[in-house]
């Protein structure tokens, strides 16, 4: 079940961590059946929400390969919840689509520049 807003934060518990590579599957998984292409869950935390349940947030970045085959990322574009007392893992939100296309937009007028991302985890 996805939150139409982002749920509040109340305390960051862990503030750099690392998610499973099943996780890290599933994660893309989702993103691109409900988000399409070029976007990479990154940068986990574990938090606690202003209900009292804990889980991982982690940021969207806006990634797509380059011409000369390189990984490459515009910058955050959006965040996504996952809920860690599923037995599932259930995604409780996610960035919508319109959001994190103006998000795009938004860094694009700004004069950001896409950069090479780092291989394996970030």
């Amino acid at each position: 079940m996805s939150l139409p807003s982002a749920p509040n934060v109340i305390k960051i518990l862990e503030q750099v961590g690392e998610i499973t590579d099943e996780l890290d599957y599933s994660l893309m998984n989702y993103l691109l059946k409900k988000r399409g292409l070029g976007y990479t869950a990154c940068q986990p935390q574990l938090v606690e929400l202003e209900n009292g349940k804990q889980a991982i947030k982690m940021n969207l970045d806006n990634t797509f390969i380059d011409k000369d085959n390189q990984l490459m990322g515009l910058g955050i574009v959006g965040t996504l919840f996952v809920d860690i007392e599923s037995p599932e893992l259930d995604v409780i939100y996610c960035s919508s689509s319109e959001e994190l296309i103006n998000n795009i937009e938004k860094l694009k007028n700004a004069g950001i520049h896409p950069q090479t991302r780092p291989k394996g985890k970030y």
